[in-house]
């Protein structure tokens, strides 16, 4: 189970951004019409894309959603060559990434 934070709601209020414990980005399109608002902690498997069922822990509630981009972007600081600071020091990554 992964934690993160909404932090974006479109206009519509059918797509969620929410920020990760790992400090990624995950797009959730929300199937069931349930209402998330900016600051509303979810938890559930947020990095595997596809239709999942999630926790929004502030409101106690279950959420029908489609995770867009279930992936980390980039592991954690500090590991290896799959750093952020290894992928912007490395020039072939940078001309990928750009």
């Amino acid at each position: 189970m992964i934690q993160g934070h909404v932090r974006l709601i479109d206009k519509d209020q059918r797509k969620a951004i929410v920020r990760t414990e790992y400090d990624d980005l995950v797009v959730l399109r929300i199937l069931d019409g349930t209402r998330v608002d900016v600051g509303d902690i979810i938890v559930g498997a947020l990095d595997c894309q596809g239709e999942n069922f999630v926790l929004d822990h502030s409101k106690r509630i279950g959420v029908q959603v489609y995770i867009e981009n279930g992936h980390r972007l980039f592991a954690p600081a500090g590991r290896g060559n799959g750093s952020r600071h290894a992928n912007r020091s490395n020039p072939l990554l940078r001309r990928a990434v750009a």
